[in-house]
């Protein structure tokens, strides 16, 4: 059977935000002594019965806000912010209005778009080092969730192309692009956790505005 990984994994984040909304203080507080854990011991090294026990829980409990280890590992990224993948969308408005470059009124630039990505990643970069050292190990639950947080960034980046660049489309196809966009955020990020990049004053965001530019600029201004 097949699994369609950005759905199963866009619908497991999604039912993770309704959850987080309804403001519960001990799934709150599970996820944040799960972080902990997981930080200290990796992903598979966190055991559900060794969560229970940090919570104060017991086991059947636990499986009660979190069904399986991979629900929970999805629910800290969410809990932590770490929507990266989540590109944000910028919409034109009601008049369609453009300006002097050619882009809709109000639409997010593709230096801003990067940087914002950047800047989100390096923000919760402990947790993502913790991510990559676990997928690389062959780790299987931070490797299916891993994927599904790149198939939805993907996906969406693809989405922002087709919308906002179509020029980019049309000449390279939205498929390429965003796989050229994504590997180069995570080659960055790379960078930085290997400290190969200067950034001078640890000033992250500047950093990220200037590689985003870099790679506007190699891309061209929309026709």
């Amino acid at each position: 059977m097949t699994i369609d990984h950005h759905t199963d994994g866009a619908s497991r984040l999604e039912a993770g935000k309704v959850t987080q909304g309804e403001g519960s203080s001990t799934r709150r507080r599970i996820l944040q002594i799960a972080l902990s854990l997981m930080a200290q011991r990796g992903v598979d090294g966190t055991s559900m019965r060794d969560l229970a026990s940090a919570a104060g829980l017991n086991v059947a409990s636990l499986y009660h806000y979190f069904p399986s280890k991979r629900d929970l590992l999805e629910s800290v990224l969410v809990e932590q912010g770490f929507m990266p993948m989540e590109v944000p969308r910028s919409e034109p408005d009601g008049n369609g209005q453009h300006d002097g470059n050619g882009r809709h009124d109000g639409m997010a630039t593709l230096e801003q778009l990067l940087a914002d990505t950047l800047v989100s990643m390096f923000e919760v970069q402990d947790f993502i080092r913790l991510m990559m050292g676990e997928a690389m190990r062959d780790e299987s639950t931070a490797r299916a969730v891993g994927l599904d947080l790149f198939t939805s960034f993907q996906s969406t980046m693809e989405d922002w192309v087709r919308t906002h660049r179509p020029d980019l489309d049309e000449q390279s196809g939205a498929a390429p692009v965003a796989r050229l966009l994504s590997a180069m955020v995570v080659g960055i990020f790379v960078q930085h956790a290997a400290g190969v990049l200067s950034d001078d004053g640890n000033d992250l965001a500047a950093l990220s505005r200037q590689r985003a530019r870099e790679a506007e600029q190699i891309l061209g201004p929309p026709d």
